[in-house]
């Protein structure tokens, strides 16, 4: 009897291996297929909007050109408006050194007068000589002449977001979807003031410091250094009612 046993009992045993083998083998493919696409690729960059979806900062040529029409007597109100607007951008990106290349050749006399129009624009703007590189060119046979303004600035370039590929309403590796973070990437870059800042951070302000001397002198003398709220020493104080003591 125990022999029979024994021996009926390995094709059961042989059977019950096959089978799990077989449920380990499809929850490996299972597994498997429910872990490809993007995501998996590198989880744990994935994680990480700013490595995800990088924004590129890159230095390009702000310029503006100024014409200098024939017999011309200075700046017209559009170009004066334009300069303005121009060394706005500038004084707010933090750009280089200001280039001003000025034509040579052609009607001399009305290049000098819009030049010292935008000379004049310039000082009233707080800018010095050390500021500003002078510079001159010759414009081509072509080439209409134009008293140039330059300077390289940061500029941010926000990523793309197209790949929309994944069923966010599935997730049951709770795995960041592909474009998560693209869309505030994107929109950072849009909307920064200065893309400089993306890549270095801005100088401090200088501190105001007529209250800090104030305050260290009462320290030096050995006096309170907090504001002396006494009756006696506020002229008129607030009451919990919001009237002035001797108000009605």
């Amino acid at each position: 009897m125990s022999g029979i046993s024994h021996t009926s009992g390995q094709p059961a045993n042989g059977r019950s291996a096959a089978a799990l083998l077989a449920v380990l083998l499809s929850s490996v493919a299972l597994a498997g297929c429910m872990q490809s696409g993007p995501r998996f690729e590198a989880p744990f960059m994935l994680a990480n909007a700013a490595e995800r979806h990088p924004i590129l900062v890159s230095n390009t040529e702000a310029r503006l050109d100024i014409p200098v029409y024939a017999g011309s007597y200075g700046l017209t109100r559009s170009q004066e408006s334009q300069l303005y607007s121009f060394l706005s951008d500038y004084s707010r990106n933090k750009g280089s050194q200001l280039v001003i290349m000025a034509p040579v050749g052609g009607d001399e006399r009305a290049t000098r007068a819009v030049f010292t129009d935008v000379k004049r624009v310039l000082r009233s703007r707080g800018f010095t000589t050390n500021m500003v590189v002078l510079q001159s060119y010759s414009p081509g046979y072509k080439s209409a002449q134009a008293i140039r303004l330059s300077y390289d600035r940061f500029v941010a370039q926000g990523p793309t977001c197209p790949d929309w590929s994944e069923n966010l309403a599935f997730d049951p590796n709770n795995m960041p979807y592909p474009n998560m973070g693209c869309a505030t990437q994107r929109n950072l870059a849009a909307q920064v003031a200065n893309p400089r800042d993306l890549v270095q951070p801005a100088n401090e302000t200088p501190r105001a410091s007529e209250r800090r001397d104030t305050v260290w002198d009462h320290y030096v003398k050995g006096e309170p250094t907090g504001a002396d709220w006494r009756p006696e020493a506020v002229p008129e104080r607030v009451s919990s009612t919001g009237v002035g003591e001797g108000g009605e």
